[in-house]
């Protein structure tokens, strides 16, 4: 498939804003052709996104679930498991894919236009995965790091919000359905060397110490106390 002069502008100014280089351009731009086009067009399907988006589906999992897996070294298997089913699950990835400006460049034929397929969450999923899948080929024997630190570095707050672990902000949803009162969080110590900080956040409620956590960071503190809290109010957290 020909790559005009503008396109190739646009997939190079895409790119350049991760820190990201190519010298593939026919790669990066297939990330981005869904089968209506190639179907319309008489193409093989094989210049669609569909091969990347199966090599970029398994390169996601495999990152996701390194970075969780040092992440959360006191998670269950389950836990992970459910962690990374949200991270990675449609409705997600098209969030991610709108974030990054991914749908302006995704290439349909007029027909899935017209049916505003662009803001599809199926066909935005699949553009991100298959964008993950280019990236991992133009890096090769660095294509794994490659796509980890483009997710990392640009997503880990989407990544780590899940709901499933988001603790914190299904404590609040609990004490907002009971008196509109949101939790507050306080230091209630901090130890360690500098470099190498606990800290123990204590989360309030009606102005009541309810929980204490422990953290490496203040949020995962908070986030560790939120649980506790949960815990301790009998709240279903799954």
């Amino acid at each position: 498939m020909e790559i005009s002069p503008e396109r190739k502008a646009e997939l190079t100014e895409f790119v350049k804003k991760f820190g990201l280089y190519f010298e593939d351009y026919d790669v990066l731009n297939r990330a981005f052709v869904h089968t209506s086009y190639t179907h319309e067009k008489n193409l093989d399907v094989s210049e669609s996104y569909e091969r990347l988006e199966f090599l970029g589906d398994a390169v996601l999992k495999i990152a996701i679930s390194d970075y969780l897996f040092k992440k959360y070294p006191d998670k269950s298997e389950g836990d992970l498991t459910k962690h990374r089913a949200w991270v990675v699950s449609d409705k997600e990835l098209a969030v991610l894919a709108q974030k990054c400006g991914l749908s302006n460049l995704i290439i349909l034929g007029k027909n899935e236009e017209n049916l505003c397929g662009r803001q599809k969450p199926s066909i935005l999923a699949c553009a991100f995965e298959a964008f993950l899948g280019a990236i991992y080929l133009e890096y090769k024997q660095l294509g794994l790091k490659a796509v980890y630190d483009f997710l990392i570095d640009n997503f880990e707050d989407d990544i780590l919000n899940s709901k499933l672990h988001n603790y914190k902000a299904l404590l609040q949803e609990y004490t907002q359905g009971k008196n509109h009162k949101l939790p507050v969080y306080k230091i209630l110590d901090e130890f360690g060397l500098a470099h190498d900080k606990t800290y123990v956040m204590g989360v309030y409620y009606n102005d009541i110490l309810v929980a204490q956590g422990e953290g490496k960071s203040k949020k995962d503190a908070e986030q560790t106390a939120a649980k506790l809290a949960l815990e301790l109010l009998n709240v279903e957290i799954g």
